[in-house]
């Protein structure tokens, strides 16, 4: 589903890009699109800083640990590739705008194929920003998961240890059990007048 929307926007952003987008179009809206791309690139890098998550490692179970670890891993290696992309489509906009449209002169519709893959590229960033966002909020309820696991394990091994303490102080009290004792008659005081 995730490639089916990603590929419908990048077709979708190139198709817009070839119908209506020209070299000095582009060069109008050359800077917010840098500016745009460059805080996505500075998002990643950030998120790449991150690492995993400080937590008590020994306190979850080990397939809950690598199911985490595996996922932080995978979430890292889509932030390269997006952060690639990213550079990739910024360099391609500084390039269009530098060699503008001497470039694309002898060419029939070739400053048009030029813009449609600079719109699927554009397109392409945007939604594997959108995914990684998706990705780091499916972690984030994970470790929501992990860590609230943890304390309910942690709350009934506290619980179960009292319980099992009170037990053992009660038997070491010495009570006897009510049912085994004998019991006898008060004398009868009235009939000694």
């Amino acid at each position: 589903m995730i490639r089916l929307i990603t590929v419908a926007a990048m077709f979708s952003l190139g198709f817009v890009f070839w119908r209506w987008m020209t070299l000095e179009l582009l060069a109008d809206i050359l800077q917010p699109l840098i500016v745009a791309l460059s805080i996505m690139a500075a998002a990643l890098l950030v998120r790449l800083n991150r690492g995993m998550p400080t937590l008590d490692w020994k306190s979850l179970e080990i397939a809950e640990r690598k199911n985490l670890t595996q996922k932080i891993v995978q979430l890292s290696r889509e932030y390269i590739t997006v952060l690639a992309l990213q550079s990739i489509t910024l360099v391609a906009l500084l390039v269009l705008v530098i060699n503008k449209t001497s470039t694309f002169d002898g060419v029939p519709y070739g400053s048009k194929a030029v813009l449609a893959g600079l719109g699927a590229l554009l397109g392409l960033c945007v939604c594997r920003m959108g995914y990684i966002v998706w990705k780091d909020s499916d972690i984030v309820r994970l470790q929501k998961k992990l860590i609230d696991d943890s304390a309910d394990r942690e709350a009934i091994e506290k619980a179960s240890a009292e319980a099992l303490s009170n037990v053992t102080s009660i038997r070491a009290s010495g009570l006897r059990d009510p049912s085994k004792v004998e019991l006898t008659s008060w004398p009868d005081t009235n009939n000694n007048r």
